[in-house]
């Protein structure tokens, strides 16, 4: 069978090691190469010349779309220079598939593993199948649009994660050189579960579920024994390995029995420091406990608005304030650290809507972290069409568009509260300049030693006068904070 060379722009990608392990079980050759976010033209050159010296006959990129100019500048070379076909995987492929396939020669949409492997049995036999479901065609001015398959249901049926260190290469600032424990910093990515349980109607997941409807139940999970043995074999393989993270959409979404078995497991062949991601929705006291006793350290919750009306008939979030509340006071005394994500310039929320944001942020108990977006549309999300509807996006032509929806341009809380909103995937036709006032309120409520009266005054009203006094509080206590050698902040944010 023909070798594939697999390309992330991350130094640890799990998905092209998932893909990586698959396709090994299955007889295919493959090199994986690992180029971290600072792309340039000396690292590009250092992937040809990889490609070519494993005499590589099919490139499979996967990408995010703030990957999409350095996928798009690596194709163009990849079929120049090698004359080998391209595919493109990953989430902004699934999202946007024809905008892919003006560089791509194939999309590979949604789930990967079997349908890769099937590309490229055909094209090892000097085939080109097009009718391979969950992958998309380029055929001259045409595209070749193919079905999804079922998903597969007994995640453990998969093998885990490749570790072979012989076929993955980093590509550094001083060339390309063979993976090692170093390229972990200490830390070990995990993924026990496929889909999410939620339906949030900006979210990626929502269009995913829509996508896969009729195909097989979305939300699955690995066993945890299965969980407990990949682990011993990192564990065993990464000597220096201090922390494990959980990036499940819901970790939480288990069983409080699965947690003990999980618990006891853990404990016994583990025993480290690990991190997940959870949502108010389905945190229970009971099972973060259980995680809290055997190692838990960090949470990541995803509160994005502390507004009820906006959970409910903008984010379809059933959420109360209360249990929000109360997902903060447990974490709290339970000693966990966290960080709480919130979205930000909804066109949707009014200044009452922000008001109820900053209450809810000003009463959880310190110290926690802010870390928060502008609301993206997705392409195809429930809230992408909402908008479209009422006016406040419209859609663009097909010129070429490279800007990001994420770092630090997209994130108030990093980029001095200014309301950048991206315009990526469609025209934005609404100005957010005028929430900039209670994005800095709510920027506020996580500084540790700013007292709940002045965050609560700020709260109150808004006029030029309070906005100047905002601005000059925030950057004074910045200032006192770096005197003191105090490290309340990173990027603006307190930790």
């Amino acid at each position: 069978m023909l070798r594939i060379g697999l390309i992330s722009f991350l130094t640890n990608n799990l998905s092209i090691r998932l893909l990586s392990a698959y396709l090994k079980q299955n007889g295919v050759e493959v090199i994986s190469i690992f180029c971290p976010p600072d792309f340039n033209e000396k690292k590009a050159k250092d992937i040809m010349d990889i490609l070519k010296e494993h005499d590589v006959m099919l490139a499979g990129i996967t990408l995010v779309t703030d990957d999409y100019k350095k996928a798009v500048v690596l194709t163009q070379m990849i079929k120049s220079r090698l004359n080998i076909p391209v595919i493109w995987g990953g989430a902004h492929p699934s999202v946007l598939p024809q905008e892919s396939l003006r560089h791509a020669d194939m999309v590979c949409i949604g789930e990967g593993e079997e349908a890769l492997l099937e590309l490229i049995k055909s094209l090892s036999l000097g085939e080109r199948n097009q009718s391979i479901k969950n992958i998309w065609f380029k055929d001259g001015d045409n595209i070749v649009k193919n079905e999804l398959r079922d998903l597969t249901e007994d995640l453990d049926e998969y093998p885990f994660p490749d570790m072979d260190w012989n076929s993955q290469i980093v590509i550094t600032e001083n060339g390309a050189e063979k993976m090692h424990e170093d390229h972990f910093q200490g830390e070990y990515n995990i993924i026990t579960s496929r889909g999410c349980p939620y339906s949030c109607c900006y979210c990626y997941n929502s269009y995913r579920r829509q996508q896969y409807k009729g195909k097989g139940k979305y939300l699955r999970m690995r066993t945890i024994g299965n969980v407990i043995d990949e682990l011993i074999i990192a564990k065993a393989q990464l000597k220096n390995v201090h922390l494990i993270n959980f990036w499940d959409d819901s970790f939480m979404a288990r069983s409080n029995s699965d947690f003990l078995l999980f618990k006891e497991l853990y404990s016994k062949n583990i025993n480290l420091s690990f991190f997940a991601l959870a949502e108010p929705m389905a945190f229970n006291e009971a099972k973060v406990s259980i995680l809290r006793e055997c190692g838990l350290e960090m949470l990541q919750i995803g509160i994005q608005t502390g507004s009820e009306r906006v959970n409910r008939e903008v984010y379809n979030r059933r959420v109360t304030r209360d249990q929000t509340l109360a997902t903060a006071q447990v974490i709290s005394r339970l000693g966990i650290k966290v960080i709480y994500d919130v979205i930000f310039n909804n066109p949707y929320e009014n200044e009452d809507d922000l008001r109820e944001t900053v209450r809810l942020f000003a009463n959880f108990p310190r110290p926690f972290a802010l870390q928060g977006f502008n609301l993206i549309f997705y392409p195809g999300t429930e809230m992408a069409k909402r908008a479209l509807k009422d006016g406040f996006i419209s859609q663009k032509g097909n010129q070429e568009d490279f800007s990001t929806i994420q770092g630090r341009k997209n994130s108030p809380l990093s980029f001095k509260m200014k309301p950048v909103i991206s315009g990526r995937f469609y025209r934005v036709n609404y100005d957010s300049r005028s929430k900039k006032y209670y994005n800095l309120v709510i920027l506020l409520t996580s500084y540790l030693w700013v007292p709940r009266w002045i965050i609560e005054f700020f709260a109150k009203s808004k006029n030029f006068l309070k906005l100047v006094m905002l601005n000059l509080f925030i950057h004074a206590y910045s200032f006192l904070s770096r005197v003191k050698n105090k490290k309340f902040f990173v990027d603006g944010n307190n930790v």
